[in-house]
């Protein structure tokens, strides 16, 4: 599963060289995008969309980290409730807040059940 600004970037990078590939213009790439020309000078000197992966989202630590194995086994055997599965990770050592636990479920769609 990648990251929601991996997807983006990815999408991003392969339209607007495409759009290029057909013979538009920079400026016009911009103005059909709605993006800056800097932003789109940018893109298109990128040889992969990953060449353009750099900066604040790199390696970060969380303070999930430590229990996100956890959270996604419990996701996986189903329980999709943040609430649920944040009161079980506060008795193992977690100070931090729900909005932590919930903000990376809103993200993903509920696994499906298995009868």
């Amino acid at each position: 599963m990648g990251h929601r600004f991996a997807e983006r970037t990815r999408a991003k990078h392969a339209t607007i060289h495409a759009l290029l590939a057909a013979g538009h213009s920079k400026r016009s790439v911009a103005r059909q995008l709605g993006m800056s020309q800097n932003a789109v000078l940018r893109f298109s000197r990128a040889d992969r969309p990953e060449d353009l992966f750099d900066g604040q989202w790199q390696n970060r630590t969380s303070v999930l980290d430590e229990y996100k194995t956890y959270l996604d086994d419990r996701w996986t055997e189903g329980c999709t409730n943040a609430w649920k599965r944040w009161e079980e990770i506060v008795p193992l050592g977690y100070k931090s807040s729900y909005q932590r636990v919930r903000a990376p479920t809103c993200t993903r769609s509920a696994p499906r059940r298995t009868r």
